[in-house]
């Protein structure tokens, strides 16, 4: 799970801006709030809204935090994750993008036995040529564990240095695959895929994230790929059929259906019909649901991460708050998967803790800014939070004229 995670100088976000998920001690005791596997008293919500206006910065914030993860574990293999885009401004445009994550995981080398450690991972991108915007090198890049409560380099690299590798990563000093790491890509990720070490593994697994952001859009699988999927997979047919029969949307089943040409399509039998239904016939809910399913239900089934823009579009309200119970009740999330995303349907503020929710904004020189609605002085717990926004006390109201 994410504690912690601070971004300075990417799109939208020019001064450092942060996430701090970890919350105070004087919350009282909630259910959904996870206790943290690595630092005693310390407890981490499953699910993280952002919430604000259009063009506020919602979307720049899990781009940040995406592009993060992804350059830790693709870098090597992607070189187009190093094109960061800074904070159009002639102080900031020559400026280095600087990235801070803070996680927990079980990685080898890193504790013994299956045991949890907490990990900071450090990144600066920098910009050596001010004639080319989007070309970054790596200025600076750490993994530090914290054993004792106190940091210990697992990895640090500094520009124009050698690379330093602690001991239990079973790398030697002078290995020549350390000088082969390229500027525009990450230790991690080029070490995990020249199979150095536990640095496979942790590619692997720091890349397991779910989420909707390709790019400058959001994506969902399409038609073919995510048939291919449920057709593969019962055991995710029969949970996805058991969740839209719960809805009460009038489908009592959905299956793979294999026509005269060899093609296959989705099919939904419904109440009171006497011939299933394609996916194409569905409610946009339904259609949007049956797209997004596969990734929200392996990254509940692994503990992995999910991050999602947008992630109410085409969802009821009671449909999106019943998606979001899925990370908050442990009978559904046991391995303690966490979902960051952003909303833009107010009503859902109302099933959530203030400690889960955060607002975006923007400065008036269009810088975004965060805040937590646990930080707003006066904001009532037990009182509607979609009330309390739009009374503006929270701030991230939109304002038109």
């Amino acid at each position: 799970m994410i504690h912690y995670f601070r971004v300075s100088n990417f799109q939208s976000i020019r001064e450092e801006v942060a996430l701090d998920l970890r919350i105070p001690r004087t919350t009282p005791e909630r259910p959904y709030f996870r206790e943290s596997l690595v630092r005693a008293g310390v407890r981490i919500p499953s699910v993280v809204a952002l919430v604000g206006p259009n063009g506020s910065g919602k979307t720049s914030l899990l781009r940040a935090l995406i592009r993060t993860i992804r350059f830790a574990a693709h870098s090597y293999t992607d070189p187009s994750l190093s094109a960061i885009i800074p904070f159009l401004a002639p102080e900031t445009r020559v400026a280095p993008s600087r990235f801070e994550l803070h996680l927990e995981a079980r990685w080898p080398g890193l504790a013994s036995g299956a045991e949890a450690s907490l990990l900071r991972y450090t990144l600066e991108l920098g910009r050596d040529r001010p004639d080319i915007l989007n070309a970054t090198q790596v200025h600076y890049e750490a993994l530090h564990s914290f054993p004792k409560g106190r940091p210990r380099r697992i990895f640090e690299r500094r520009s124009g240095k050698a690379i330093y590798v602690a001991r239990e990563m079973k790398v030697r000093p002078r290995d020549d695959r350390l000088a082969a790491v390229p500027p525009n890509a990450s230790v991690i990720s080029a070490l995990g895929r020249m199979g150095v070490g536990s640095f496979p593994m942790i590619a692997q697994d720091i890349g397991n994230v779910q989420t909707n952001i390709a790019g400058n859009d959001t994506w969902r699988p399409d038609t073919e790929a995510i048939t291919r999927w449920y057709r593969e997979d019962q055991d995710l047919v029969e949970k996805i059929s058991d969740k839209l029969r719960r809805f009460d949307l009038g489908v009592a089943n959905m299956a793979p259906l294999k026509l005269s040409d060899g093609s296959w399509i989705l099919t939904f039998t419904h109440h009171g019909l006497d011939s299933p239904v394609g996916l194409l016939g569905e409610s946009s809910g339904t259609r949007h649901l049956v797209h997004v399913f596969p990734q929200l239900q392996l990254a509940l089934d692994t503990g992995h991460l999910a991050i999602m823009d947008a992630f109410d579009t085409d969802f009821h309200t009671e449909l999106a708050a019943e998606i979001l119970s899925w990370f908050r009740r442990k009978e559904t999330n046991p391995d303690g998967s966490q979902l960051i995303c952003s909303l833009h349907n107010l009503s859902v503020l109302d099933g959530l803790e203030k400690e889960e929710v955060f607002i975006v904004d923007k400065s008036s020189d269009g810088a975004t800014r965060v805040h937590g609605a646990r930080d707003v002085a006066g904001l009532r717990r037990g009182g509607s939070l979609e009330k309390q926004y739009r009374s503006g006390v929270m701030g991230g109201v939109p304002i038109f004229g």
